[in-house]
């Protein structure tokens, strides 16, 4: 009789184990859940943290960062042209991109930019931008050497009454392309990226956009990227 009391209590235990469990994993799922910089709807970006929106464009994926990242928003082209140089290897095209982030500063549009372009200029936010502003930090890879960046336009500019500034460069590289895969040889390709940086300042935070290319399609690209830049709205 004692036999059948312990296993009963045993059964008892076991299921208030699968009680608990059954509770608690959803709520460890909602712990992990990740908390985005912010929503689209209908094509439009409205950021959680510093209340700005913007237009986008179906001709862009969209993909949303962590509200914990600076970063907040990254757009890529979906189609985009082949330059003749890569026409046996498309794969090395470099896919047009735009990048979003929100850092907080003292500076205005045009020392901030500036210290971006500086040698001299150092600081966390710098390193952290540099991550994903690709044009201005050109790091060699094999086969692949960049030479010196070039200031092509400085521009200062208003978006939504706000102070803004734009810079666009080139740089110019040689790339050694493996044709196919199984190709021991290749061929050396000379070719260029454009990429611009624009900035607006809102109070103490600096909205920053990022966008590069193949220098091929770079007036294309910045065309579209001041399209979507220049319906930034602040609440």
């Amino acid at each position: 009789m004692s036999g059948i009391i312990k296993e009963e209590i045993t059964v008892r235990k076991l299921l208030l184990i699968c009680l608990i469990v059954v509770i608690a994993v959803p709520s460890v799922f909602a712990a992990r859940k990740k908390v985005y910089a912010g929503k689209v709807s209908d094509y439009v970006y409205t950021d959680k943290k510093y209340d700005f929106s913007l237009n986008l464009n179906e001709e862009w994926k969209y993909k949303i960062k962590k509200n914990s990242s600076d970063f907040r928003l990254v757009l890529t082209k979906i189609d985009y042209p082949t330059p003749p140089e890569y026409a046996s290897a498309p794969d090395y095209t470099k896919i047009p991109k735009m990048v979003v982030y929100v850092v907080q500063t003292d500076l205005a549009p045009r020392a901030f930019v500036d210290s971006l372009l500086s040698d001299d200029y150092k600081s966390k936010a710098k390193k952290e931008i540099m991550k994903e502003c690709e044009i201005l930090n050109l790091i060699k890879s094999t086969g692949f050497v960049p030479e010196r960046l070039v200031t092509r336009k400085k521009k200062s500019l208003k978006i939504d009454e706000r102070k803004g500034f734009y810079w666009t460069g080139q740089a110019k590289y040689t790339n050694e392309v493996s044709t196919s895969a199984s190709s021991i040889g290749g061929k050396r390709v000379k070719g260029g990226f454009g990429g611009t940086v624009v900035v607006v300042k809102d109070g103490e935070n600096m909205i920053l956009f990022h966008a590069m290319s193949e220098w091929n399609y770079f007036e294309t690209l910045f065309t579209d990227a001041m399209k979507i830049i220049e319906t930034l709205k602040f609440k």
